[in-house]
């Protein structure tokens, strides 16, 4: 067969890089949208990956049989372009409006959880049916000499991966935060469609001759390749579906460990995988460049397997020094501007995962070489191998999340895919007739050094790595099937002892301790003062302003406190918890004195789903409904905070019943902030703010006009477990809990006015960088705060309800006081706002502790 021009090869590859943008792009469309309707447990949004993968598998084997026979491989090419672009824009308008299609045909939710994995599959599969297709009908184009078969292949795989990374870094850093899903998936469908018309008027210009579709039952010529055909090729292929298995295993095992040591914004996710796919890339040209026919090909199979074992092996050591590894690249981005912090994140990410991701990206240009009988056979053997590669992953994602991780820990799972790497080095080396005597010696030393370096990494190092900290103890670890997760001990003797802290003359001796529930690099909650009194307010407040709640739903559960808190009132009938990780209620007994055993209460009922999707396939509805969620833009949270989900949170909302969200109002940007309250007043008519401590606010919302019932509040009060709930968090009175409202719907309006609300399609929290504006601004948020109207009845006691709005608000101003570093005016303000309204246990820990002993060195 005639050579294809370099210029037509190099136009080709082109359009290849922009096929992997696009498909990339609809991938992460595709799981998000998907995640609303199946649940973001990690167990669902696995299955949708499957799913999406599935269907490139499919797609890739059955048209790489296709392809051998193809006589205009370029054309078919463009055509599948075009469909793909087609399909992939009507699939994501289906998936936009998929909730209400399926509570339409009486399937809200999708059903059980194996019916939600094979709908996933079915919605997805025309679409990745036909991008599956693209790499084998490619190769049938530009497959025309078995010698350089490799090559060729790898230099098509790496601009695809390379496109592939520019689509996840476009449209995770710019695209869907600037223009939204459906719009970004419109700019995708776009690219393919233009991809494809182009590829066609370019097989129009170079009018090529037809292909022969007749494939040759003996190889082109002799050689390596030639040598690999029957058992020992399949056993080959075999292998190459393990490299799979350990490849994606890697890639979890890093994800998974790197996120603890990074943030949890989907710009951290952004990064890593745009590093892996960039890994792979480079290692796909290095093969092509400087390593396809100067190396005997099984040799190189060989080598590139053992030193994967010890990459690996060393990007767990490094894993193992995240903290420090991220505090030294902090010292070295720290002047480069306001977002240095993810130029630190990529180089962390490069130094950990670079190297092995360079090397798994070798491995497949170079079994395609191996074991490609004929270069007619080209495209269905690419088709073959792609196929057994990615259903390799598919199990190892499963089996490494699901499976061994839970079973055996991080770090011998890590160890176990490091040994995995160095097995199949031996086990191919065995299936080469022509290795030396002493090639096979090196590798069973380099087998024999790899287990003494296993045995020389301290046996706890990825758990210390990720739980150990200067100021706290570890109380319980778990590594589970969501993530690692911890309970931290904080007292006296821990912080005073770490030199964090200021810690003056008399702090050892006031005895305080607070636990916190790490997860990953978030702190999912805490036992300290100021965050235990808002989580009580999420539950007491919305129980005091409904007239007779019986039935709750919390959603997220972290320490119990809030749960707890609704345990207290003796009315309640049923509390139902939900929360995505069964480790979350594991850990609850470590805070049994905050949460008073709620998961053992009989009233109690636990599930583990995800929020939104447990009210979107359950038919229950609710008095109160309270969610205290992870920060919002933490990756994946956002749909717990848009106005479709408060308007199916309405849906399971009695008549008269009372939704409380929490908010912390200065983890994001002003319009953000303002935006979220902006997608509550879309859903509800009566919304109002109130702020316990710092900025944590609480929104309670409902569709009927909200009203303080003094004498109900106090008749309420008067039990004894509700009123010590309350006192434990320095809320000694009713007027103390009406003392941190802030404003009413009508100021809420002019608030948000101008402000466009957080939306499924324009989840803009998630997205902050693209979307901020100024920082969080607490003076303008005060200046609107307001006498509550919404007080009535006899009894009302004016002057003492605003002394204590005038306290609040002077400890309002203490925390922005304290966040300036004006520690002693901070102070200050706390003892003004005393000195009005008595003491109490939070005003207590905010001057002697907070204020004091917890002082950061150098304020």
């Amino acid at each position: 067969m005639n050579r294809i021009s370099a210029r037509v090869f190099a136009a080709v590859g082109l359009l290849f890089v922009a096929s992997g943008m696009s498909g990339l792009v609809f991938e992460v469309i595709w799981v998000r949208y998907l995640t609303l309707v199946v649940g973001h447990t990690t167990f669902a949004a696995s299955l949708v990956v499957s799913a999406f993968l599935a269907g490139l598998v499919l797609g890739s084997l059955g048209w790489g049989r296709v392809a051998d026979r193809l006589k205009h491989p370029l054309l078919a090419y463009g055509l599948l372009e075009v469909a793909t672009g087609v399909l992939a824009l009507g699939i994501t308008r289906v998936l936009a409006s998929l909730p209400e299609g399926l509570s339409a045909l009486g399937l809200p939710g999708g059903g059980p959880l194996p019916v939600r994995g094979v709908l996933a599959f079915l919605l997805v599969l025309p679409p990745t049916f036909f991008m599956g297709g693209s790499l084998p009908v490619l190769m049938r184009f530009v497959a025309r000499e078995l010698a350089g078969l490799g090559r060729s292949f790898g230099v098509l795989y790496s601009l695809n991966t390379l496109g592939a990374a520019l689509g996840c870094g476009l449209a995770g850093f710019y695209l869907i935060g600037a223009v939204g899903l459906w719009r970004t998936a419109a700019i995708a469908a776009g690219l393919n469609v233009l991809v494809g018309l182009v590829v066609v008027l370019l097989h129009l210009w170079l009018r090529p001759e037809p292909l022969p579709a007749t494939v040759p039952a003996a190889p082109e010529a002799p050689g390596e390749a030639s040598a690999f055909q029957g058992s020992r090729r399949t056993l080959l292929v075999a292998a190459f579906a393990l490299c799979g298995f350990a490849s994606i295993s890697y890639e979890v095992l890093w994800f998974r460990l790197l996120s603890t040591s990074l943030d949890s914004t989907t710009y951290a996710f952004t990064i890593l995988l745009v590093t892996f796919l960039l890994g792979l890339v480079v290692g796909g040209f290095v093969y092509s460049l400087k390593l396809a026919g100067r190396v005997r090909d099984l040799e190189l199979f060989v080598t590139v397997e053992s030193l994967l074992a010890f990459a690996g092996l060393l990007s767990m050591a490094l894993l193992g020094m995240s903290r420090p590894v991220s505090q030294l690249l902090a010292g070295l981005v720290g002047g480069w501007g306001p977002n240095a912090v993810y130029v630190g994140m990529l180089l962390h990410a490069a130094l950990v995962i670079l190297v092995p991701a360079s090397l798994i990206g070798v491995i497949f240009p170079l079994v395609v070489q191996l074991t490609t009988r004929h270069v007619a056979n080209a495209a269905s053997n690419v088709g073959l191998l792609y196929s057994v590669n990615t259903l390799g992953g598919i199990v190892g994602s499963l089996a490494v999340g699901f499976v061994l991780v839970p079973a055996m820990g991080t770090q011998w799972t890590f160890v176990l895919v490091c040994a995995l790497n160095m097995a199949l080095a031996l086990g191919v080396q065995a299936l080469d007739t022509e290795a030396q005597p002493r090639a096979r010696r090196s590798m069973w030393v380099g087998a024999a050094l790899l287990g003494v370096a296993v045995v020389m990494v301290p046996g706890d190092l990825l758990v210390r790595a990720f739980a150990d900290h200067v100021d706290s103890r570890v109380r319980f670890v778990r590594e589970g099937v969501d993530g690692a997760l911890a309970v931290l001990e904080y007292d006296s003797e821990s912080v005073c002892d770490s030199g964090l802290y200021a810690c003056g003359p008399g702090c050892r001796e006031k005895g305080f301790r607070h636990q916190q529930l790490l997860f990953g690099s978030v702190s999912y909650a805490n036992t300290a003062l100021p965050r235990k009194r808002y989580m009580a307010t999420l539950a007491h407040l919305p129980m005091l302003l409904h007239p007779e709640p019986k039935e709750v739903l919390q959603v997220c559960f972290g320490t119990g406190s809030t749960a707890g808190s609704f345990a207290s009132h003796p009315g309640l009938r049923s509390l139902t918890i939900v929360d995505t990780n069964p480790d979350v209620l594991a850990a609850a007994p470590h805070f049994a004195e905050h949460n008073h055993g709620v998961a053992e209460d009989s009233r109690t009922h636990v599930v583990f789903d995800d929020g939104r999707h447990f009210l979107l396939a359950s038919q229950g509805r609710y008095d109160v409904i309270s969610f205290e969620p992870p920060p919002p833009r933490s990756a994946g949270v956002v749909g717990l905070y848009t106005t479709e989900f408060y308007r199916e949170v309405k849906q399971r909302l009695t008549p008269g019943g009372v939704l409380a969200q929490w908010i912390p109002l200065q983890q994001q940007p002003d319009n953000l902030t303002r935006g979220m309250v902006a997608s509550l007043l879309e859903a509800f008519s009566e919304v109002t703010l109130w702020i316990p401590s710092d900025y944590e606010a609480v929104l309670v919302a409902a569709d009927r006009p909200l009203g303080v019932d003094v004498a109900g509040w106090e008749t309420r009060w008067a039990q004894a477990s509700v009123a010590r709930s309350l006192a434990d968090v320095g809320f000694t009175s009713p007027y103390g809990l009406m003392g941190t409202y802030v404003a009413g719907t009508e100021s809420l309006r002019r608030w948000t006015r101008g402000y466009a609300p957080v939306t499924d399609d324009h989840p803009a929290v998630e997205y902050f960088l693209f979307n901020a504006d100024k920082p969080f601004d607490p003076e303008a948020l005060l200046a609107m705060a307001e006498r509550p109207s919404l007080v009535r009845g006899e009894g009302l006691d004016g002057v003492r309800l605003a002394s204590e709005l005038d306290a609040n608000r002077r400890v309002l101003e203490s925390t922005r006081l304290k966040r300036g570093g004006e520690w002693d005016a901070a102070r200050a303000r706390v003892e003004e706002a005393r000195a009005q309204v008595g003491d109490n246990a939070f005003l207590s820990f905010l001057l002697d502790l907070e204020l004091d002993c917890l002082r950061p060195v150098g304020r």
